[in-house]
Order: structure tokens, then sequence, then C-alpha cells
């Protein structure tokens, strides 16, 4: 049957029962699992409106038509899962044992989950990896259940290999033949687990368990209904005056799935535990074809998802901005080690000053997102990533206020973070983790935060660098990297072009910690010493995952951008 046909009866059937949909639940067909049908109903439109990165995978039409008759795509389990994820969004007290603690939101969900999940272990069903994926994220946020989230996924993960889905369906031999639904809900379920994989990889600083190279299902999703349906912000309590929106769900999926891929490839190729045996010259060439792919998915972006001036009139729904904001934390995550690593430094320090701008143009694209977000829609209801993104942020903007005086944009800046670690630790728990690295990087290297002072820029940004340093480090200041291919130019509204870094400072801000921190082979430096110098591949920072070193020592990684969640960052004594 032609494609098109296929996207046609898929976008009627989809159609046709969200209109049954209405009906089944005022005849009272739908099985709330012993909820009140009300509140179960409020509960599910709380997860659907959101729209996380998780969102695809449970299909909605599957879903609610099999509520009413027991079908093969509804499961209780999966049920309180979303009922437990959603919770947590809710403002009705029911829905927590301490009417006055957003923590507890959820638990009797929760249970009823462990309570189903013991007899759905014993076989693989899509409903199930559907409840364990939910659970994943909605756990993880919670701050101190990062084991049960990384175990809850890696079952999903399993039960994926088991049922065969890391290989599109028309692949496999002997393979019952299965519907246009069978197909669209397999594909969403495989990449909605692909993208939960990579996240959970680069905040637990963990091996991804999902690789590219061992699958083969196409990114194709024929099932178009929900890209242009109207979304409006039922579960934000943002700007009244917004009047919704396309959802863009589909096409926003899509672009998350691709950029997954690159988020692996940098896990793969900058952050495992062979990186750091890796030759210069190899990281330098893979930081250059990691670039080129982030620069060719921001520019083959559909028109729909680019978002680049200011104001809330027009911005796009919390998922897309939630999206660029993830591009941005990738070109971060990719170019922070080479300014971090020292040894990269001294082989090629323009390489160094190009990257830190790259790394500032980055953050200041993620500060805007953040403004425009919480206007709109309010960052407290926003999802984890968000606060992740306002951390990498953070970590560059903090070396830049180091150089600024108070009334800079970079402190202004600083602030937006801080208050978005504020107002998001309600419904984040772990945010409150991020918040404390910040501020003791901040007192650390010395920047304090006034906070009668305002930037005059309503957009925010990030200023250029001081350029008056102390005279026994002016020669090793280093202006414009003109040896930088074209394509690793930074792109910027700041003017990054004539700006004068003092990287020997932001360098030092990186080395210093670590020797602060009793990594061996480093001794600490004195804020006025920039001639102490190690041996080439001393300094390990974010080029080595952080667990091969935290366990042995028994340290944490300060500002770590890799694993930054994981268990092997918690402090002994913590």
């Amino acid at each position: 049957m032609p494609m098109e046909w296929i996207k046609k009866g898929l976008m009627g059937e989809a159609a046709y029962q969200r209109q049954i949909e209405t009906l089944n639940f005022q005849q009272g067909k739908l099985d709330f699992d012993g909820v009140d049908p009300e509140l179960g109903m409020h509960l599910l439109s709380l997860h659907w409106n959101r729209q996380h990165h998780s969102f695809l995978i449970t299909y909605r039409p599957a879903f609610m038509r099999d509520m009413a008759c027991g079908g093969p795509y509804f499961s209780k389990l999966l049920l309180n899962a979303i009922y437990f994820g959603a919770s947590k969004f809710s403002p009705r007290l029911e829905v927590r044992r301490d009417p006055d603690d957003v923590r507890t939101a959820g638990w009797l969900y929760r249970r009823r989950v462990k309570e189903l999940l013991g007899g759905a272990l014993d076989r693989s069903e899509i409903t199930t990896i559907q409840a364990l994926l939910v659970m994943t994220s909605s756990l993880f946020a919670l701050g101190d259940e990062r084991s049960a989230a990384w175990l809850y996924a890696g079952t999903a993960f399993r039960m994926i290999i088991d049922l065969g889905m890391h290989v599109d369906a028309p692949y496999l031999i002997n393979m019952r033949r299965l519907s246009d639904e069978d197909l669209e809900i397999r594909r969403r379920v495989f990449w909605g687990a692909f993208v939960v994989d990579k996240i959970q990889s680069l905040y637990q600083g963990r091996p991804a368990s999902l690789q590219a190279f061992d699958t083969h299902v196409p990114l194709t999703f024929l099932d178009q209904y929900e890209e242009l349906e109207h979304w409006t912000p039922f579960a934000y309590p943002g700007n009244p005056k917004y009047s919704g929106s396309p959802a863009y769900s589909v096409s926003t999926f899509r672009e998350l799935c691709k950029l997954s891929v690159i988020l692996n490839d940098i896990l793969n190729k900058v952050y495992s535990e062979k990186s750091s045996k890796r030759a210069p010259e190899e990281l330098v060439s893979n930081r250059a074809s990691l670039h080129s792919a982030l620069q060719e998915w921001h520019d083959g972006l559909p028109s729909h998802l680019q978002f680049d001036t200011p104001g809330t009139c027009n911005a796009p729904p919390p998922h897309v901005l939630s999206l660029l904001a993830l591009y941005n934390v990738l070109v971060i995550l990719l170019h922070r080690p080479f300014v971090a690593e020292g040894h990269l430094y001294n082989t090629d320090p323009s390489m160094a000053v190009n990257s830190f701008r790259i790394c500032a143009a980055a953050a200041k694209a993620i500060i805007g997102l953040l403004r425009i977000y919480d206007e709109t829609f309010s960052i407290r209801r926003a999802p984890y990533l968000m606060s992740y993104a306002t951390y990498v942020a953070a970590t560059i903007l903090v070396r830049i206020a180091a150089q600024r005086k108070e009334d800079s944009q970079a402190h202004a800046s600083l602030r937006t973070c801080l208050s978005v670690f504020d107002e998001n630790q309600g419904t984040n728990w772990a945010v409150q983790r991020a918040k404390n690295v910040i501020l003791n990087l901040m007192e650390r290297i010395g920047v304090t935060l006034d906070k009668t002072n305002t930037c005059d820029d309503p957009a925010g940004g990030i200023d250029t660098i001081n350029t008056e340093v102390a005279p026994e480090i002016q020669q090793k200041k280093v202006s414009r990297a003109n040896n930088e291919p074209d394509d690793i130019q930074p792109t910027s509204l700041i003017d990054l072009e004539t700006a004068e870094l003092d990287m020997d400072m932001i360098i030092r801000s990186f080395i210093t910690q670590q020797a602060n921190y009793g990594y061996p082979n480093l001794s600490p430096m004195s804020a006025g010493s920039a001639e102490t110098e190690a041996p080439f591949g001393m300094y390990m920072t974010d080029l080595v995952a952080p667990e091969e070193y935290s366990n042995h020592l028994g340290l944490s990684f300060p500002d770590t951008l890799f694993g930054f969640n994981g268990s092997s960052q918690d402090l002994p004594n913590s």
C-alpha cells in the first residue's frame, strides 16, 4: 500500500478515536483502576499536554481505545505509571501524601506500580516497556531515586531487544504479520527508549545501552495527527495571554531522535572510558566532525522549530524550547573538554580559545530560551532537562563573571540561573544538587551576585571577557583563533572576533578545582601563579569518565557535565 495511504489511514483512525474517547468517558467505559474518573482523566490530560521527551512512547489512540475494551495497548501498570508521572504537576492536593510536600505527589500510584510490576517482569510486553520508561523519567527527577531510574530503564531496554524492536519488523524473519498501527507503535517506543537511554547516560555518567550501530529502525512516524493539533499550556501556569500553537509533536520528536544520535556519538567519542587514551589529534578530529554534525542538524531544522526572535507572543510550545536547549547543551558538552583539558590547551592554545567562545555563545542561547520559557509558560513546572541546561550554561557563565564587574550581563545571566534552580526544584528535587555545585563554584573562584544590579539588556546575554590581566600572564593571552576552520567559528551576537580571553585564568579554574579535590599528580596553583604546568596528559577532567576516578578516590567532580547526577558524584559524607 502506498505510504501516503497508510499515513492518511492512521491519521483518520486517530481522529476517530479522539471522538470515541469522549464518548467512552461519558458512558463510563474507561478503566481508571479504581481512581475517580474525573481525577484520572485530569492526570491523563496532564500527561498528554506536557509532551516531554517520552511523550510519543505512550501512543494515545491505541491506549485510550484499549482502555475501554481491555486491548493489548492498555495495562493498569502503564496507567499508574502515567498517574505517578503526572501527579507532581497537578495542583490537586489529593494526589499527595503530605499536602504541603510536592515530593509526596503520586505516592499511591507508585505503590500500585510496584504491586503490578512483579507479575509483569516474567514476559516482555510493550505496555510494560512504556511503563518502565515513563517511571524512569519521573523517578530520576526526585533526586534520590537515580538507581531505580537506571534499573527500570535497563529492564525496558532488555525487553525491547527480547521483542526484536531494535530491528524494524519488515526486516525480521518469521515475524508475525503486524498492522500499520503495530509498526507505528513499535517505532515510537523504540525511538522513545533510545532518547531516554541517551539522556539517562548523560545524567548518570554511564555507557549507553542502545547503540545506533546495533539497531535498524527507520526514523519514520506516519501518524501525523498530533503534529498540527492545537496545543494550549493546560499543564503550565504561565502567561494567560498565550493563545496556543500547533503542537508540532511529531516533528519535534523526530528532531529529538536525530539529536540523540549525535549525543550518542559525543558520549562514545569524547566521554567514554577509552577517550582518555586517545591521541589529541584524534580527539580534535572528532571535535570537528561532531561540531559539523550539530551544525548540520541545526541548519536542517524545519522552519517551525527554529526560534531566534525574543518575545513571548510567537514562542513555540515548551517542548520545542527544550529541544533547542538540548542542542546548546550538546554544543557545550562537545567543546568544554577542549578548554578544561590542560594538555590539549598546551598542544594548541587557539583551539581552547575558540571552544570557549563557542561554549559562551551556547550559554547565552540557553539563557535566552530560559527567559522566554519562564515568561511564557513558567519554569516552575519545566522538565528536569531545562534545569540541567541551566546548570551546563552556569558552568560557563561563572567563569566569565569571574572576570567581569557585578553589573555585567554575565552576572545577570547567573542570577537567572539561580532563579531557575529555585523555581524548578519544587517539581524536580534533583535541581538542588545543581544549585549547590554552582554556588560552591562561585565561592571558590570569587564570584558574588549583587541582587540590586540588573542588566539593561532585557534579552540578556553574555559579555565579552575583561581584557585587563596580570602582567605575569600577559604573554599567555590569546586573541582570535585564526587557524580554526570556518565551520567551527563561533556564531554569536557577542563581539567575540575582537574579544581577548584570559584563557590561563579560565583553564586554571578547572585545574585548580581538581587539585583542591585531591586528584593525584596535581598541585594546587595559587591565584597569581600561571607558570605551574603539568606534563602532557596529566589533567583528568571531562574527557575521563567520572566514575573511574570517583570510585577509586571516593571523590566528586565539582562541576562535571557527563555523569553530574550519577551516584558516583556523591561525596562520602553527603
